[in-house]
């Protein structure tokens, strides 16, 4: 008889802390699947990011990445793409702490000489 109204005084609690749990594991879930899928950055073949789409069509991958679309890209906006993150202070060539449409156009041929080794 104890154990039943123990139960029926905790029952109510487990079910509100399930109820509240769902949400968060459903956003930890989506978020993981979001990070797994950019394989760390947004680098998916699928993805102007992909190093074979920045090498193929830079502007576009430029205008992925310039979130603020100032034509400007700052070290922020290029976290989505690891590629591009490593290689922003190269980029920068005025040391402005910003890369420019212009600047941006190097990276293919930078690429290619880290890849082709």
């Amino acid at each position: 008889m104890e154990e039943q109204a123990a139960l029926h005084r905790y029952l109510p609690r487990l079910f509100l802390g399930t109820a509240l749990m769902l949400p968060m594991l459903a956003f930890a879930g989506a978020l993981s699947a979001s990070l797994m899928g950019a394989s760390g950055s947004g680098d998916t073949m699928q993805s102007p990011l992909h190093v074979a789409n920045l090498q193929e069509n830079p502007r576009r991958a430029f205008e992925t990445l310039d979130a603020n679309r100032d034509g400007y890209l700052t070290g922020d906006e290029t976290a989505a793409s690891r590629t591009v993150h490593l290689h922003f202070g190269v980029l920068d060539t005025d040391r402005d702490r910003r890369v420019s449409i212009v600047e941006f156009h190097r990276l293919p041929g930078m690429l290619e000489d880290v890849y082709a080794e």
